[in-house]
Parts: structure tokens; C-alpha cells; sequence
């Protein structure tokens, strides 16, 4: 498998999930797939390349700074939202043999740990995959939810559904045999995922599949402001609160935590956190 990671400073300007930044969401992505980027048992020799690419679009000097730092693979670019992606489709297609599994993903993802397995398992059942479970699937825009077959792999169950957002698997031979529509909709800034995949399916009986539960959340709140309702996956709080948990530890004693997060869960104690962490 082979991972290609799109990170910018120049995104959309959306609230996100409290606690997350670009950095976060980039030390989840590598902590979740540390074994398929550097090995199972460590790099086997000093010339091991991992089999990462980070696509820095637009991103300010800071930004780069950080990605450099980290050891991996970095390409700066300046090429936009749509541009960066079929650049990073096209880059896989040059790097990679026609059977090897891509799983791309964008810079505002936060993922569990099981994500690389799920992905080997699902792509045996698909044409492409998602690990977001997207919430707008579930609401009146879809009258309440798809029909769709499920099936069961290993460790989890799948559905069949429309589309996704960009961050997603598939083969390199699929990406190959369907690059004339993934050009089609990135000649804009915007790339337009719904679009992409609907003539996936009408055009090239292309499958989409989904795990239930999702293994990856997207940080971004504009849906959930849109229905009115956080729509952020129970998990992906969880893992924030325990973030700004141990953020707080170095700063305020315990009492204080305690009191401000009393008969607090869930969003309403993640709330609380980040203005107790604010305030310091």
C-alpha cells in the first residue's frame, strides 16, 4: 500500500472539531499507519524509502517547516485544491505497479488504528473505499438513508454507497482505466467528489464501499451547523478530549478539570476543556 497525503494552508476557511489542527490530524494519519510506513518491524535498511508521499499545496513556511521535519517524503507544490489531487493521482500512477493499493487522504481526517487493515480487507470487495461513514447519508438529503447491499469482511461490515469526499483507496489499475473522468472534474479549483464517483458508477460500473462504523472522521463541523446538530463521530471527541486531557495535565491541577467537566460528556465536556485550555 501506498499513502498520499494532501495537506494546505490555503483550504477553505471552516470550523473544525475542537482540539484538531493540520498537525494533529497528520501525527494521527502517521501514528495510524506507522506499520505500513515504516515497516512492521522497523526500517529493514538504511536506504528505505517509506512508502508515503506528502503533497504540501500552498502551505506557508511554518507548515513546510513542520512537514520537513518529520523525515518523510515531502513535494511543495502550488497547483490548488483540484490540482493537487490529480497530481497526486497521477504521481501514484507513475510510482506504482498496476495491482498496488493508494489510499489517499486530506488534511483534516482523523482515523483509528485498525484503518490499514480495513483498507486491505475492503478493497478485495470494491473498486474504491471510504473509511468515512459520511453523516449526510443518514439525514432527509438521502429521505433518512441509501439502499444499498452490505457485506462482511474480517473485521467489519461494509455498504455500497453513491459517493464520498476525496479521501479514499482503490488499485492503480482502476485509476488507470479511469483517469478520463478524474480529469474531467479536477479542471477546476474545486474538485467535485460527487460528480467523480455517481459516473464511476453510470459510466464504468465503478463500486463504492463504506465500512460501518467509519474508521475515519472528518473534522470538518459545516454539515453539522448546516442540520443544526454536531454530527462529529462519539470516537473522534473521545480521542480530542483525551488530547486536550493530557494537554491540561502540564498546566492546571486536577481539581479544575474536574470541576469545570462535572456531569460533562461527550461535545459539552470537549466544550469545556477547550475553554479551560484557552484560558491558561
Amino acid at each position: 500500500m501506498k499513502l498520499y497525503y494532501r495537506i494546505s494552508d490555503s483550504s477553505y476557511k471552516k470550523e473544525k472539531l475542537i482540539g484538531t489542527n493540520k498537525e494533529i490530524c497528520l501525527m494521527n494519519f502517521v501514528r495510524c499507519f506507522n506499520e505500513i510506513i515504516f515497516g512492521k518491524n522497523g526500517p529493514p535498511n538504511d536506504s528505505w524509502v517509506p512508502p508515503i508521499k506528502i503533497i504540501a499545496d500552498r502551505c506557508d513556511r511554518k507548515t513546510n517547516k513542520m512537514l520537513l521535519e518529520t523525515g518523510l517524503p515531502v513535494e511543495i507544490t502550488d497547483l490548488g485544491n483540484a490540482g493537487s489531487l490529480i497530481y497526486s493521482i497521477k504521481s501514484s500512477i507513475s510510482d506504482c505497479a498496476d495491482d498496488e493499493v493508494v489510499y489517499f487522504c486530506e488534511d483534516d481526517y482523523l482515523h483509528k488504528m485498525n484503518s490499514s487493515q480495513l483498507i486491505e480487507e475492503g478493497i478485495k470487495r470494491c473498486d474504491y473505499l471510504t473509511l468515512y461513514d459520511h453523516p449526510d447519508k443518514y439525514t432527509s438529503d438521502y429521505n433518512g438513508g441509501e439502499f444499498s447491499k452490505v457485506i462482511k469482511t474480517e473485521s467489519t461490515h461494509w455498504r455500497y454507497t453513491i459517493s464520498t469526499c476525496m479521501t479514499f483507496a482503490t488499485k492503480i489499475k482502476t485509476l488507470k482505466e479511469d483517469i478520463d473522468i478524474w480529469e474531467k472534474y479536477t479542471k477546476e479549483n474545486h474538485p467535485h467528489d460527487h460528480q467523480i464517483f455517481t459516473d464511476l458508477n453510470k459510466e464504468k460500473n465503478r463500486r463504492l464501499a463504506v465500512c460501518i462504523p467509519g474508521s475515519a472522521c472528518h473534522t470538518d463541523l459545516e454539515y453539522s451547523g448546516r442540520v443544526g446538530k454536531v454530527l462529529i463521530d462519539s470516537w473522534a471527541i473521545e480521542m480530542m478530549i483525551n488530547q486536550l486531557m493530557n494537554d491540561l495535565k502540564n498546566k492546571t491541577i486536577k481539581e479544575n478539570i474536574e470541576l469545570i467537566c462535572n456531569n460533562k460528556n461527550g461535545w459539552q465536556k470537549l466544550v469545556a476543556l477547550d475553554a479551560l485550555y484557552k484560558s491558561l
